[in-house]
């Protein structure tokens, strides 16, 4: 309850009153007896028109219904009493409930609730308060309901409110952020998992426009509602993506009735699913790479040489352009394993890999593991001249290495390459690069290896 200290002097100086109530009739009967104890007396209609009404009216006294459309009563005192200027400014409740429901009016920040009985025993009740203002801070009446014995329960009323209380508990523990915003785009609603989202309380929340709280244009969020209606179609299904606070939000808006006089905002927070799906795409990224890659040169692999010589020869024979193959061969590499072992072959492989690597000049131009120690390039756009530059300058690189090794050749490791030049075609098919290669790298060994032969493909 508010502080009561000082409270004479602020009471006994009664003049304006905000009433608020979704019924007519009650606003004439409060402004009736208001005006004829000599007050200034506002109304208002629902809790968002309140909430606006205190913009430019200070009252010193607040008449509250709590069963109203938009912001309800509840809601309306928890934000009346937030601000700092109505801190003791006394609030009274109205309820046309209190027999089916228990009201906790300390809890609201209010001073004093009134059973909404018939209009003569109503009017006694608030000249009574009129009169003697100062009993607005008795701390007696607390939780008391004053008029409630002249009420009787009303079934229909206890399974309304019984239902209500059902949906609200199911929508104060779903983890779904609820949002419920009126025609002009003002929050009227927010379920617990939606502050959370927000990290804000609802006195603030409630009654801010949605384009306040998301920080964005409404337009984005709303027109594919506003072209639904228009068209007769059906609104759902309308996502949209935002971060708030570190948490990215999959946000959908409903219409919540027929008229659409108001709209239903939905939040997921879909941070940690959106992780996951990113985990599982780098993961598949991964795993694609490592498919494509030799696991002990870490060069590509013959699958991947496979795919992209049959991308290349379609791109080039489309385009009317040049492709070029060399095949690389590791001279005497078996006895070499057998001298040194299996692990000192592994670090030569590893190492010509690297050199090969390395050499290449264009980010088009690729390495392969074809076979045991065999390395095979692609060279796209490349005539048989420029694929036997390259291939010499491999073979000088690897020479460079000084790899102990002794065989007819020379006291370190060395290697044979053959190369294959022309224009991809229907005459030309992909395996028919290969085998060219793999002839004039026959021939070069058979010239005695360590050097490079190359053999030109006819036009087709």
């Amino acid at each position: 309850m508010p502080d009561t200290h000082s409270g004479t002097n602020v009471v006994t100086q009664l003049k304006k009153v905000l009433a608020v109530d979704n019924d007519p009739i009650m606003l004439k009967f409060f402004s009736r007896i208001l005006e004829k104890a000599g007050l200034q007396v506002v109304t208002a209609g629902d809790g968002v028109t309140a909430i606006d009404t205190l913009e430019s009216y200070t009252p010193d006294l607040f008449l509250v219904d709590l069963v109203m459309p938009n912001i309800d009563g509840r809601a309306l005192c928890r934000i009346i009493r937030s601000k700092k200027k109505f801190k003791t400014t006394p609030i009274v409740i109205i309820s046309a409930i209190a027999a089916e429901e228990t009201i906790n009016t300390v809890a609201l920040g209010a001073n004093l609730c009134i059973a909404k009985v018939a209009f003569a025993e109503m009017e006694v009740i608030i000249n009574k308060f009129l009169d003697t203002p100062q009993l607005l801070w008795d701390p007696t009446l607390g939780n008391r309901v004053l008029g409630v014995k002249d009420l009787s329960p009303r079934n229909i009323t206890n399974e309304l409110l019984t239902i209500n209380s059902h949906f609200r508990i199911m929508l104060d523990s779903i983890s779904n952020g609820i949002l419920e915003i009126e025609q002009n785009k003002r929050i009227i609603y927010a379920n617990p998992a939606a502050l959370r989202f927000f990290s804000m309380p609802p006195e603030i929340m409630l009654g801010s426009y949605v384009s306040q709280i998301f920080q964005i244009d409404t337009d984005e969020l709303f027109s594919p509602l506003i072209n639904a209606s228009a068209s007769n179609t059906d609104p759902t299904g309308r996502h949209i993506r935002i971060s708030v606070r570190n948490r990215l939000l999959d946000v959908s808006v409903v219409a919540s009735n027929h008229n659409q006089d108001t709209q239903v905002i939905v939040m997921e927070d879909i941070t940690e699913r959106e992780k996951a799906q990113e985990d599982l795409l780098e993961a598949n990224k991964r795993l694609e790479v490592l498919a494509r890659i030799d696991g002990l040169t870490n060069v590509s692999n013959r699958r991947h040489f496979d795919e992209l010589l049959h991308q290349e020869w379609g791109r080039l024979k489309r385009e009317n352009g040049e492709l070029a193959l060399l095949l690389c061969d590791i001279d005497y590499f078996k006895d070499y394993n057998d001298t040194y072992g299996h692990l000192e072959g592994d670090q030569c492989l590893k190492d010509i890999a690297q050199t090969i690597n390395s050499t290449l000049q264009r980010p088009s131009d690729m390495a392969a593991r074809y076979g045991g120690d065999e390395f095979v390039i692609i060279l796209p756009n490349t005539m048989l001249e420029g694929a036997l530059h390259l291939a010499e300058d491999i073979r000088d690189n690897i020479c460079r290495l000084h790899t102990r090794h002794k065989t007819p050749v020379a006291d370190h490791v060395t290697v044979t390459i053959g190369a294959s030049s022309g224009f991809p075609g229907d005459a030309l098919p992909e395996d028919k690069f290969i085998w060219l290669a793999d002839k004039a790298l026959y021939e070069a060994k058979m010239k005695g290896r360590n050097c490079c032969i190359g053999k030109m493909l006819p036009h087709p």
